[in-house]
């Protein structure tokens, strides 16, 4: 029973000093470092950075929401998507402008396109993520700009 567990142990360490001096997976690391680079694409690196200290300290690292300089959330109202298999876009219009198309990953201004959903579509400001419903209803007017209009004609 001794024998056993002696041998069993001096196999063990034995076993640990091996793998100290000749490591099991060089010969599988070598052939990953053999492989080709995903598209042969390398991202450039800069060897040495300047850092502009006095620009760091002159912006806020959180958008400002309360107070002078705060920002003003842009009202965003949806038209429209498109949602084909090589493209998504919607017809969005900002602060009241002109509707425009915008494709997944564009920007307008500080607000870009981050996804198209069938129903709505998500964006990212400067204070988070935002999600708009095609069934949003359009924001209100203020009541000093707002004209009642016309009711059509009846009868025949």
């Amino acid at each position: 029973m001794k024998l056993a567990l002696v041998s069993g142990c001096a196999v063990a360490v034995a076993g640990a000093l091996l793998t100290l001096v000749v490591d099991p997976t060089k010969g599988l690391q070598d052939r990953l470092d053999n492989l080709p680079s995903a598209h042969g694409l390398a991202l450039p690196m800069a060897k040495t950075a300047q850092i502009d200290v006095a620009g760091l300290v002159d912006k806020p690292i959180f958008v400002m929401t309360t107070g002078p300089g705060a920002y003003k959330d842009k009202t965003l109202q949806l038209f429209g998507l498109a949602i084909s298999p090589g493209r998504k876009a919607v017809l969005v219009s900002v602060d009241g402008a002109p509707p425009v198309w915008m494709a997944v990953g564009d920007t307008s201004g500080d607000i870009r396109l981050a996804d198209v959903g069938t129903n709505g579509a998500s964006f990212d400001t400067p204070v988070g993520p935002r999600t708009v419903g095609l069934s949003d209803a359009a924001p209100a007017k203020p009541a000093s700009t707002a004209q009642a209009s016309p009711q059509p004609p009846q009868g025949g």
